[in-house]
């Protein structure tokens, strides 16, 4: 009597194991890619308003970011280009929280396209299945004093990483169902004085 009731009583929790079980031999759900290119380094340039300048110890980084391909994930992936950093942060402050990291965002500041004559790459909601061409570039104020303490070689080699905002509880997440393709290597390692100097097309 007693064992036929463990019986009837395990059977539910062998389903539900079960049930957790089968989702653990499958592999990480498909990303949307976002493609780019690193155009180059610059102090400033003269916009209608009058001259804009990097800070000391900075130099917009210009990206022309390609396309986001959405043609593998099962959902509609919304592109926010504000949402994109370099992330600059030395190792003691990677091994503190998510918010303490030298995270160096897009800027929105409309006056870099409308000076140089480019189009600033904007928000696109991209469907399942689908692949949106951007086409369009984007700024990035960034420290050019080696901030990462990395390889001296590699300072002016930035990457992209997409602010998903679902780091919580310490756990990071960052760019979570994002991957990024980068389509070249910098140009130069050198900062030219104005943007316009840039190859921007």
């Amino acid at each position: 009597m007693e064992t036929s009731r463990l019986f009837y009583v395990s059977i539910p929790m062998l389903v539900t194991l079960s049930i957790s079980l089968s989702g653990c031999d499958r592999g990480p759900e498909p990303a949307a890619n976002i493609s780019f290119s690193q155009i180059g380094l610059c102090k400033g340039y003269d916009a209608s308003s009058g001259p804009v300048t990097a800070g000391a110890d900075e130099a917009f980084a210009i990206f022309k970011i390609q396309s986001v391909d959405n043609s593998k994930p099962a959902k509609g992936f919304f592109f926010d280009p504000a949402l994109l950093y370099v992330d600059q942060s030395s190792p003691q402050q990677k091994a503190g929280n998510v918010w303490e990291w030298n995270r160096r965002f897009v800027t929105t500041d409309p006056r870099f396209a409308q000076a140089l004559g480019v189009t600033a790459a904007g928000q696109v909601t991209v469907s399942k299945g689908e692949k949106a061409e951007i086409n369009g570039f984007v700024v990035v104020p960034v420290g050019v004093n080696n901030p990462t303490g990395g390889p001296v070689d590699k300072q002016y080699a930035f990457d992209f990483v997409y602010d998903t905002g679902s780091s919580a509880k310490g756990e990071e997440k960052l760019s979570e169902g994002v991957v990024f393709t980068k389509l070249n290597s910098p140009a130069t390692t050198s900062v030219v004085a104005n943007c316009k100097a840039l190859a921007l097309k």
